[in-house]
């Protein structure tokens, strides 16, 4: 996935919160996969598995019942 915000337009604080937020969602995934956990992501509108054998998954959707 590329990245459409060119970081030399931004200022340099912003440019290290990008930064620090993207490596905490890798080492995030990183730790699910090493123990056997799924990441859940939105994809083409919908919410999917992502397992940590490459599979995806689509998530189905629960309904709630009214009493």
């Amino acid at each position: 996935m590329s990245d459409p915000i060119d970081e030399k337009d931004l200022p340099d604080l912003v440019v290290k919160a990008r930064h620090a937020i993207k490596e905490a969602a890798a080492a995030a995934i990183a730790e699910h996969w090493r123990n056997g956990r799924p990441v859940y992501v939105w994809r083409d509108e919908q919410v999917v598995a992502l397992h940590p054998d490459g599979t995806a998954v689509p998530v189905k959707r629960e309904t709630k019942s009214r009493e």
